[in-house]
């Protein structure tokens, strides 16, 4: 799997801004109109930079980055972002998730139980006019500051998997296909979309476009659950 934090010449932990600027020099140099041009590197870069500019597609490479150095290939790691901090650490945090805008609701949760949920327009309004750090600061010294919590949140491109499923398992077929692919326009590297998209065209029938789909995934992560899934449907449609 090709490092895109590589191909721009960052770290993994790289500001937008530094992203922007690495691409604006890198395509000075390889744009192919310019003498001693590089279409194929200015591919990379353009791909590379496509990715990681998005927050959403880079939140789900970034978790396939992951599972490829890990050789896990799980499915489960594709879940809903949750960050578990300490009492006195969760307004900073939270705070931090609201300014990352991708995320579409923040939830925070204590011992399984959900203390406070809110959509993120609410979340940022309230921040942003200073309400929300009292009931947090009360809750905090309720609870005891040192307890631990959960904060979990959601972006739309796994509000859009999760209305998909619901049309898949409904038997919605084309409402199914219609979010998958808009999902991986959105971000192409969230797996599970592109696996149920292959299962999806397998279903229709549409065995070409399932062989591409379990393909790219092989290409992608090529072992464990999520490997083993793309394997088996490419040796049964392919026969061998």
């Amino acid at each position: 799997m090709e490092n895109f934090y590589e191909v721009l010449g960052v770290s993994e932990d790289a500001e937008k801004e530094e992203i922007k600027k690495s691409f604006r020099n890198l395509a000075k140099q390889y744009h192919p109109d310019i003498t001693k041009g590089d279409d194929e590197q200015f591919r990379k870069i353009s791909q590379a930079y496509k990715v990681l500019s998005n927050p959403e597609a880079r939140n789900d490479y970034d978790k396939t980055l992951k599972i490829y150095r890990s050789g896990s290939g799980k499915l489960n790691d594709y879940k809903k972002d949750s960050y578990t901090v300490e009492g006195k650490h969760v307004k900073k945090i939270f705070q931090e998730l609201i300014n990352q805008s991708h995320f579409t609701s923040i939830k925070i949760k204590y011992r399984e139980k959900t203390l406070v949920h809110l959509s993120y327009p609410v979340a940022a309004s309230l921040s942003f006019i200073g309400i929300i750090k009292a009931p947090i600061f009360f809750l905090l010294l309720h609870l005891g500051i040192g307890a631990f919590f959960t904060i979990e949140v959601t972006n739309q491109v796994m509000l859009l998997f999760e209305e998909a499923l619901a049309h898949h398992n409904e038997g919605r077929i084309r409402q199914a296909q219609d979010l998958y692919i808009k999902i991986l326009q959105k971000s192409e590297y969230f797996i599970p979309a592109r696996i149920n998209l292959g299962l999806l065209y397998r279903q229709r029938g549409k065995n070409k476009k399932a062989i591409q789909c379990f393909s790219q995934v092989l290409e992608t992560v090529p072992f464990g659950e999520i490997g083993d899934i793309a394997r088996k449907h490419l040796q049964e449609l392919r026969g061998f």
